[in-house]
Parts: C-alpha cells; structure tokens; sequence
C-alpha cells in the first residue's frame, strides 16, 4: 500500500473526479456525492472504499481535497 500511495508501484495510477462548477446545484446529487467520496467514513483510512481496494489518500492531502471541494475551486492539471 505504501509504493500505491506514493506512486512509486508501476500499476498504480490516481483517481480522478472532475466536477463542473456550473453543475454544482443543477445536477441533483452531484455535491452530495464528491462530498460522500471525501468522506471519512468512504475516503479515510478504514473506509468502505479501502475495503473495496482504494488506498487512502494521507490525511494532509486528504484534508486539501476536502478543502478544495469546500472552496470549489477550479484544479490545475496534474503534474505527469
């Protein structure tokens, strides 16, 4: 779980979810569901998304997604 985590295993990739601003109130469920995927109960270690083969993000960076959700804030690409 360690290399996954830190991208050092060569077959592990990141999991990206993309949301619109625009979307957000418009699309029923859409915040809603970013939020539950970020949630410490899915998200954090032990959650049910662990059990189903996500290894969980550190706590900091975690806690950054979590705030940048809160701000919807528009992402950068991601680094290659």
């Amino acid at each position: 779980p360690d290399t996954i985590a830190d991208g050092s295993y060569p077959l592990s990739r990141s999991l990206f979810i993309y949301v619109k601003k625009q979307n957000i109130g418009v699309t029923p469920g859409l915040l809603t569901f970013v939020q539950e995927f970020l949630s410490e109960g899915a998200a954090a270690r032990g959650g049910y998304l662990q059990d189903r083969g996500l290894i969980p993000l550190p706590e900091d960076r975690l806690q950054a997604q979590r705030a940048t959700l809160a701000a919807l804030t528009p992402m950068s690409a991601p680094s290659k």
